[in-house]
This record gives C-alpha cells, sequence and structure tokens, in this order.
C-alpha cells in the first residue's frame, strides 16, 4: 500500500450546510470525515465505486483497494478521496495495468490558475494539459484552491 499525504485543512468540505464548499486554509482543523462523506466525494464527481472493493476510515486516513483502468482513474480515486477537507492521507492499493506509470501530485500554494502552476514546474506541461489531466475533478482552469492537491500528467 502507497501513502500519499494531503493537507487536511484544506478541501471540500463533506458536510452540513456548507457542503460542496472549499475549506479555507485560516479555518480551524476540520472534523474527519466519515464514510459517507468519502462515498460521496466519489459520486460527485462520477466515479466508478464499483472497482472499490474496500473503504475504510481510521482517523484521518482513508484506505482504499480496489483497481483502475488507467493511472488516470486511479488517481483520481485517490484525489476525491484526499481533497474532502478532514482528510490527512490516503493509503491506497489500486490495482492498474503492467506498465502503469505511479501517481505524480502536486499540492497548490498560491497559484490562482492551472496556467500560473504550470509555468511554476519544471516540467513542460501547460494549464490545458493539466486541466485535461485532473478533470472531472478541475472543471476549469481556475477552479484551483490553496491547499487542494492535483496531478500530473502521465503517459497513461
Amino acid at each position: 500500500m502507497k501513502i500519499y499525504r494531503f493537507n487536511p485543512k484544506a478541501g471540500r468540505v463533506g458536510e452540513g450546510s456548507l457542503e460542496g464548499l472549499v475549506q479555507s486554509l485560516d479555518a480551524p482543523l476540520p472534523p474527519k470525515p466519515g464514510e459517507s462523506v468519502i462515498k460521496r466525494a466519489f459520486k460527485r464527481f462520477g466515479l466508478a465505486q464499483m472497482h472499490m472493493s474496500h473503504l475504510v476510515i481510521d482517523d484521518r486516513t482513508i484506505y482504499l483497494r480496489g483497481k483502475a483502468e488507467s493511472a488516470k482513474e486511479r488517481d483520481q480515486m485517490i484525489l476525491a478521496a484526499g481533497n474532502v477537507a478532514g482528510v490527512s492521507a490516503v493509503e491506497a492499493e489500486i490495482a492498474v495495468p503492467p506498465g502503469t506509470p505511479d501517481p505524480e501530485f502536486l499540492e497548490i500554494k498560491t497559484s490562482k490558475t492551472l496556467d500560473e502552476v504550470a509555468d511554476k514546474l519544471p516540467q513542460d506541461v501547460t494549464g490545458d494539459e493539466l486541466l485535461d489531466a485532473n478533470q472531472p475533478l478541475v472543471t476549469s482552469k481556475d477552479d484551483i484552491y490553496p491547499g487542494q492537491t492535483i496531478r500530473l500528467p502521465t503517459e497513461n
């Protein structure tokens, strides 16, 4: 199982009247999310829960087990769970086809658009490529927030 770290103060609020809104990094640490919050995050982004054989929450860590058809599908499962306010880590054991590259994630610090993120990266990547790599979790090049973790494009 691989462990992926997330900023627990950042992410979308999972419950209550603020559900779906982005948690500010200046706000207090939100409560740990329940299993239903993570399942709703998957549903919100249209991710195939049928490929998840195991979902457990222990404190602020989400344990995922399942299978994915591509690197992007695997990475979206990890990011959908990890970018929920209150989650500090995702431990994932997700089977992918042989030769699938490992995930490459990046936490947004101060950038306000994916074009700004791309300009700061050492890789030759554009804002449009970042958007494509992160859809449907990110819907436009300015649909990002500080503390959010995004996916860097990979071959597969």
